[in-house]
């Protein structure tokens, strides 16, 4: 069953769009202001729904904080003439702004868009942390060649195969050799 945060001003508005989803096969905590949202451990939420306004806020700003916090799909719910302007405000967070009035077959829709989106945004922040780690592997790999290319007049091609049969040897990381000879040869030559 999937977690379901719903932030609205009052009790009776999170207890409508809960009955709204019943049947939809999702465990529902409802929160009426955006300092009680903040304060919850909001990484076990599949979803967020926030409802504006909040009871202590307008809610778009925690509408962010939860984007921040957690890998949720989230639906802002806001009245017609001011959806727009909502969904422009918070275009940077991934979620989805549903106009009022709406209908039950709109709201689980959303929803389940705002999750695939949501899961999509994660797939891809991962991917760029597994890159930019992999680039900045290149980068220490390639210092620490042309180090030992430059104290051990090592060719490129033997510089590099000196790193990988350490590693292979030591059972390390091509980096961690890397790193390992940048600091060695720092220590000899502390004035280069």
């Amino acid at each position: 069953m999937k977690k379901l945060l719903i932030v609205a001003k009052t009790q009776d508005i999170c207890d409508g769009i809960a009955q709204l989803l019943s049947g939809a096969e999702y465990e529902v905590t409802s929160l009426t202001l955006g300092v009680e949202a903040r304060a919850a451990e909001l990484s076990i939420y599949d979803s967020v729904i926030i409802s504006t306004p909040l009871g202590d806020e307008f809610g778009l700003d925690l509408v962010a904080e939860v984007s921040r916090q957690c890998g949720a799909g989230i639906v802002v719910l806001a009245k017609s003439e001011i959806a727009d302007e909502a969904q422009r405000r918070i275009r940077f967070t991934g979620a989805f702004v549903v106009a009022r009035p709406f209908t039950r077959a709109v709201l689980i829709q959303t929803l389940k868009n705002a999750g695939v989106a949501r899961q999509n945004v994660s797939r891809l922040e991962h991917e760029n942390a597994e890159l930019t780690q992999k680039l900045s592997d290149a980068r220490i790999i390639s210092r620490a060649k042309a180090t030992i290319m430059e104290y051990l007049k090592l060719s490129e091609e033997q510089a590099h195969r000196h790193i990988q049969k350490q590693a292979m040897d030591l059972r390390k990381t091509q980096r961690e050799i890397a790193e390992d000879i940048l600091k060695t040869y720092q220590r000899a030559h502390p004035d280069d």
